[in-house]
């Protein structure tokens, strides 16, 4: 049985208890009532603002900041993107260009070394690598092979570049090999080993096409 001192106990926490719910309800719907005037408030400004923004857009000075800045900012990346397109079209030109340079290289140092019975006929069927006897494109006749591989090269993206160094490379063996045979006397007949082994180089050259171009 409960005493009269644990009664009082008791009522003054029930007391205690109902004054803290009422003290926190009362600071949650001021609060909230705060939030909902903040609320209120940011949506009045952001009409405002925008009624703004838009009045200075439709203003003699909003149309000159659209004329002279968002107009302008498109064209010059309009220019952007017509100048990419004309370094596209021109190193384009250029690759076809070289292509076909290089292929009437081949072709006619592949001709010239299936005939050569001397040493001097080799040499001067080698001697396309280093100058074009017959050029497709005038302004190319005295560039060599070496360097129209080494433009291309420069010209192609990924794995065509690889393609490109390894013709570099086998361009780079028959120059070596040209070498060797300018200290043979021109009367001398060229051996069949020789032969070979130049043709293998320009095979080995054909063989890397770049689908690039």
């Amino acid at each position: 049985m409960l005493t009269d001192e644990k009664k009082k106990l008791i009522e003054l926490e029930e007391r205690y208890r109902h004054e803290l719910k009422k003290s926190l309800e009362a600071e949650g719907g001021s609060i909230s009532k705060v939030v909902d005037e903040v609320v209120s408030e940011l949506k009045v400004e952001k009409a405002r603002l925008g009624a703004q923004i838009m009045g200075f857009l439709n203003s003699s000075v909003g149309m000159w900041f659209l004329s002279s800045v968002v107009i302008t900012g498109g064209a010059a990346v309009f220019q952007q993107i017509q100048h990419k397109y004309e370094t596209e079209q021109k190193n384009q030109a250029q690759l076809v260009t070289y292509k076909f340079e290089i292929e009437n290289r081949l072709d006619n140092m592949e001709y010239a070394l299936r005939r050569a019975k001397t040493v001097g006929d080799a040499k001067d069927a080698l001697d396309r690598l280093f100058k074009s006897k017959f050029p497709l494109t005038p302004e190319l006749q005295n560039r060599s092979l070496g360097s129209l591989y080494l433009n291309i090269y420069e010209l192609v993206p990924g794995t065509q570049q690889q393609k490109a160094k390894a013709a570099i490379d086998f361009i780079r063996e028959m120059e070596d090999a040209e070498y060797l045979l300018q200290s043979e006397p021109n009367e001398k007949v060229v051996g069949e080993q020789e032969k070979i082994r130049f043709n293998k180089l320009i095979q080995s050259i054909r063989a890397l096409k770049l689908n690039a171009i």
